[in-house]
């Protein structure tokens, strides 16, 4: 167990693996405030203005017997989740339910996540392996994918466009800078 002091409440948490600040939740609350926290088989919300429940407004079972690893969130609020059960899934915050789930976009357990910034309808997947794949995850559908020499240990997208970094167990980087129309241009 990990406790962690931020705004005058301590929050206890069981096996974090993923920490985000939400770019902005459609109901129309302070960003800044509000945390989502992957932590063994579940999602939790957390917002430090709260102070039922020690903050956490919002707790969503992941896979059964599985463990999340990542979590991301889109500018229009939706929130994805992706771990050992190779699959990930998009969270409507608005009711809490799942709106798609991409199962087997992943070949091994899913250790980063990304929406895209060209389109929020494509999500980028890290898995252990070392491939990214780019997809639709409403339609479950691959768009393209590219592949490090060696086992991904990390990868990061740019804020405002589709550049994509990757840091290889080798110690390479490789970087891909994706066009409008999701094709890549150089890696």
């Amino acid at each position: 167990m990990i406790k962690i002091f931020i705004f005058g409440v301590y929050v206890r948490l069981w096996y974090p693996s993923s920490v985000r600040f939400p770019q902005c939740f459609p109901q129309g609350s302070e960003c800044s405030s509000i945390l989502a926290i992957t932590e063994g088989p579940q999602l939790s919300i957390w917002d430090f203005r709260m102070h039922n429940n020690g903050g956490c407004v919002q707790r969503v079972s992941g896979p059964t017997g599985g463990i999340l690893y990542s979590v991301c969130t889109s500018p229009s609020g939706l929130i994805a989740v992706g771990g050992t059960d190779r699959a990930v899934t998009i969270y409507d915050p608005r009711r809490w339910s799942a709106l798609s789930r991409w199962v087997g976009c992943s070949k091994y357990e899913i250790t980063g996540l990304s929406f895209s910034s060209v389109d929020q309808s494509f999500i980028y997947v890290q898995g252990v392996d070392y491939e990214i794949t780019c997809g639709r995850w409403r339609e479950s559908e691959r768009a393209f994918s590219f592949r490090g020499d060696s086992n991904w240990l990390g990868f990061s997208k740019c804020a405002n466009t589709d550049v994509v970094a990757g840091w290889c167990e080798s110690g390479s980087i490789f970087v891909a800078d994706v066009r409008q129309d999701l094709s890549v241009i150089g890696v």
